[in-house]
């Protein structure tokens, strides 16, 4: 049983690990910040952030807009021929090109993912944005040993913010978890109460902060983030829901 752990574990995060890797075979082109400047300079892209609304107000590159994956296909250009440009967090979010592989097969012809985003942009000197930004505030974190405790324990909810399709792959099985995608937290606060301890868990703690400081500035003071998110719980063994593969 505990090989057989392992194994699981180990293709959970080969798909976790690998996907910051660069797939020129899906039809679309890395660019770098330099590239990104001269091509918006030029009018020449449409530069689109796909993260969550509240992602977007904090900080984004000036100029570009916010569309996320599950409004592509509405929001995106009728002419397939013009140049996009996705853009996230750094190249540990893997949203940028999976917003570029989503545009590619709803036909556009000019597909860009900048990678490094908003930290290299930002690094670059170029110009960025803030219409709403989220509250300053330290926000507690507990490890993956801490969780486990706290949901055999306590009257906890672990709020899953992972994305459905990442959720539907893999996730902890609890009766205490809750999912809400960081893309829907905005309107879906009326599901978790403020009298409750939250533990926010994203694919690998990039994203929990973000939630977390959100619920703060909404009046939610029992939260906790999760350290490394769903993949250090992978990583060390814990178990997790996988999604079975249909004949």
């Amino acid at each position: 049983m505990k090989n057989i752990l392992l194994f699981l574990s180990a293709g959970i995060l080969f798909v976790l690990v690998t996907s910051g890797l660069s797939f020129a075979k899906n039809g679309y082109h890395d660019i770098d910040a330099a590239g990104v400047k001269a091509m918006m300079d030029k009018d020449e892209a449409l530069v689109i952030f796909p993260l969550s609304p509240m992602e977007y107000e904090h900080k984004h590159i000036k100029g570009s807009i916010n569309i996320t994956p599950a409004m592509m296909e509405y929001e995106l250009p009728v002419d397939k021929r013009k140049p996009l440009i996705f853009y996230c967090l750094g190249v540990k979010c893997v949203a940028s090109w999976r917003a570029a592989e989503k545009a590619v097969e709803l036909g556009y012809k000019n597909v860009y993912a900048f990678r490094e985003g908003l930290p290299s942009w930002e690094k670059a000197g170029y110009p960025l944005e803030s219409t709403n930004t989220l509250p300053d505030v330290e926000v507690k974190k507990i490890s993956t040993e801490e969780l486990s405790k706290l949901l055999d324990t306590e009257d906890v909810i672990l709020l899953d913010i992972n994305l459905e399709q990442d959720t539907n792959k893999f996730h902890i099985n609890h009766a205490k978890r809750k999912h809400i995608p960081l893309d829907s937290l905005n309107v879906s606060l009326s599901q978790l109460p403020k009298n409750k301890k939250i533990a926010i868990m994203c694919l690998k703690g990039k994203r929990s902060e973000t939630a977390a400081r959100y619920l703060v500035g909404k009046g939610y003071m029992l939260v906790v983030v999760v350290e490394g998110g769903l993949q250090q719980w992978v990583l060390e063994g814990r178990p997790v829901e996988q999604e079975v593969a249909s004949n």
